[in-house]
């Protein structure tokens, strides 16, 4: 049974915003959390956080916020401390919710086991991840979508919008407005924007922390790849052997005509279809002797809806069959099959062929032999294969030799041995990186590597391990064996070593100010009748500005949003957003700023809504009614969330605070 532990009456104002937030969430933690994430091994992992008592661990806690890193790194070719800290709060954040949303509701074990066996597919899935040893992980998350399902649940029926309401916002949602405007483009004014030592400088000091760099390590390694243990010779002999495995099977090219029995069809009905069949069959063979296309014949008298369209082509489910409308042995019914493979010549049209389907008109169009693949295109799978099988095993193999070589010889003198001298491989040190760089040196992409950089930045100075990397398939691609030759604390940068990105930040924010000066100015030439078209003519270029000349330019017709601020053809701008709503036709309103340029704006149309329309159809106030609804019990659900996260017991066990 599933009890609520909460009082009766905050199950009343469980909100559906859980099947968004919580549920993208909970994945989020099962794929890292529950998976184990990238580091395994043996060494002691302390606790990070305590929630409610229950212990979130160093790893599995870094983990998570690196997983969200590399997410926002594709975003930002910079990250910052102060925004690394931000992420690590948002995890902790997603953690407590999660916590306290599954403390909310109880679960047995027993629920979760049936709920995973009433899906084949989540079965499916429970059986594959239960093999990797992230079983535990799973059914968490499964707990998750329980708890989801009963908080939903409690919402069904809920009334918490009235007519007064709905009829407002259907006003909102269709009073649109539409604009003419003058853009003045951010970016064309950093020309103009010119930035001396001492602003630099000062913002420099005022914004520190946004140009702090995280800890930085200098790694030395040696990569080695399993692809570079396999040869050709060892590709052929591979071939060779196992020339079974690349047999293409027989196949044929066939269309039909069909004639269907019905749905549970009777003795006599079957009966009917077939002297139907006959009649088909006389005609379809008369009209191919007058010289008409089968293709066409099967548009016109196919009851096989899904060949039909396409002539009555037949397609098999083999992934590795020819590409084209081929099938192979065992993609058709017996019958069928029988017809097509070992009675039909090609170019051959059949007489009524019975099937469980009903009656089928074959026409052979061609027959490919069984054959064997050639080795040249064999060769990449085979490559491929070798390369897990056998590569990655010797790269492993030399991995744990060179580990205890390096140890007694070093890195360089530790590969002049001779065991290691025909491998080719070097000794490379990266230089200092933080976590956060998208790109390693001499390594490379940190989402290429991020099984070496997680366990890298975890390792102890002048300590040697080996570590392997793995592909998005979860294949070896690598086994490196690494030392931290030295670490540096998070820290700021100083100034001259960040120079030149802290003059383009002033710039930037330069840029922004004279684009809206600009604006105004030309708003200032205005006379009250004025159209925007004549105005552009009287704009004068300032100095140093790119923005050459200005046009005036229309947006989409667009509704008042009262979060955003992104106009259809325009650019989002609050400002301008809602300034537009506030005019009078054809009434003009600038300077306003932009996330991306500054504006002047004239209203040239205004939209009303139908509110007869509105009065009279039910779907529509139905679909408004829905919205209001559902943003409601977002609203009410935060703040029970809000609620209740206050009250979790969290113990910062890094710092020892709670």
């Amino acid at each position: 049974m599933i009890v609520f532990l909460r009082e009766k009456f905050i199950a009343q104002i469980f909100l559906i915003v859980v099947g968004i937030a919580f549920l993208v969430g909970s994945f989020l933690l099962f794929d890292i959390v529950g998976g184990g994430g990238a580091l395994g091994g043996g060494r002691e992992d302390p606790v990070a956080f305590e929630i409610n008592g229950v212990k979130i661990h160093q790893r599995e806690f870094e983990n998570l916020v690196s997983s969200e890193m590399t997410r926002q790194q594709q975003q930002s070719q910079n990250r910052s401390q102060i925004e690394r800290e931000e992420i690590e709060q948002q995890m902790l954040d997603l953690l407590v919710s999660r916590q306290v949303l599954l403390g909310s509701v109880q679960i047995s074990n027993a629920e979760v086991e049936q709920y995973i066996r009433s899906d084949d597919d989540l079965l499916t899935n429970y059986n594959t991840i239960q093999q990797s040893g992230n079983g535990d992980g799973f059914r968490e998350y499964v707990r998750s979508l329980l708890v989801n399902q009963v908080l939903l649940n409690q919402i069904q029926g809920l009334e918490l919008v009235t007519d007064t309401e709905v009829e407002d916002e259907y006003r909102r949602q269709n009073t649109k407005a539409k604009l003419k405007y003058i853009e003045f483009r951010h970016f064309g004014y950093s020309g103009a924007a010119t930035v001396d030592d001492a602003e630099a400088q000062a913002y420099f000091d005022a914004n520190r922390e946004k140009y702090e760099k995280g800890e930085t390590i200098n790694l030395r390694f040696i990569k080695l790849d399993p692809k570079s243990f396999i040869t050709g010779e060892d590709l052929q002999a591979y071939y060779n052997e196992h020339k079974h495995e690349f047999k293409t099977p027989e196949v044929v090219k066939a269309r039909h005509i069909l004639k269907k029995f019905p749905d549970s069809a009777t003795d006599e009905q079957k009966a009917e279809v077939k002297a139907e069949a006959e009649k088909l069959l006389e005609t379809v063979k008369a009209a191919i002797a007058e010289g008409e296309d089968f293709a066409e014949l099967a548009k016109q008298h196919s009851e096989d809806t899904g060949s039909a369209p396409r002539g009555g082509a037949l397609r098999g489910n083999n992934p590795d069959l020819p590409e084209g409308d081929y099938f192979a042995r065992g993609d058709m019914v017996q019958p069928f099959e029988k017809a097509a493979f070992d009675e039909l010549a090609p170019g051959g049209v059949s007489d009524l062929v019975e099937s469980r389907f009903g009656y089928h008109i074959i026409k052979l169009e061609e027959k490919r032999p069984e054959e064997v693949q050639p080795f040249a295109q064999a060769r990449s799978d085979i490559n491929d294969k070798l390369t897990q099988i056998v590569g990655a095993e010797q790269a492993k193999e030399v991995a744990e030799n060179l580990l205890f070589d390096v140890e007694i010889h070093d890195y360089e003198e530790a590969i002049q041995l001779d065991r290691y001298k025909d491998l080719l491989i070097e000794v490379q040190d990266t230089g200092f990186f933080t976590i956060d760089d998208n790109n390693i040196p001499e390594i490379g992409r940190k989402w290429t590597y991020q099984d070496v950089i997680d366990q890298a930045f975890d390792m102890e100075v002048n300590v040697s391990a080996i570590t392997p990397n793995k592909n998005s398939n979860g294949d070896i691609d690598a086994y490196f064996v690494v030392k931290v030759l030295e670490k540096k604390h998070a820290a700021v940068p100083e100034f001259e070593t960040v120079k030149a990105q802290v003059v383009e930040d002033v710039k930037s924010e330069k840029a922004k100010l004279l684009a809206l000066e600009d604006a105004q100015k030309l708003t200032a030439l205005r006379p009250a009748d004025e159209s925007l078209e004549d105005l552009v003519n009287r704009y004068e270029v300032p100095e140093g500005v790119t923005n050459k000349e200005l046009e005036v330019k229309d947006s989409q017709l667009f509704a008042l949003s009262p979060t955003g601020g992104f106009i259809p053809g325009v650019g989002t701008s609050r400002d301008a957003m809602f300034a537009a709503f506030g005019l009078e036709l054809n009434e003009v309103a600038g300077a306003l700023q932009g996330d991306n340029a500054a504006y002047i704006i004239q209203l040239i149309e205004r939209e009303e809504p139908d509110m007869e329309k509105f009065k009279n159809d039910p779907a529509e106030r139905a679909k408004v009614h829905k919205t209001l609804l559902q943003a409601k019990q977002s609203d009410i659900y935060r703040n029970w969330l809000a609620t209740l996260k206050k009250s979790a017991r969290i113990v910062d066990k890094r710092s020892g605070s709670s």
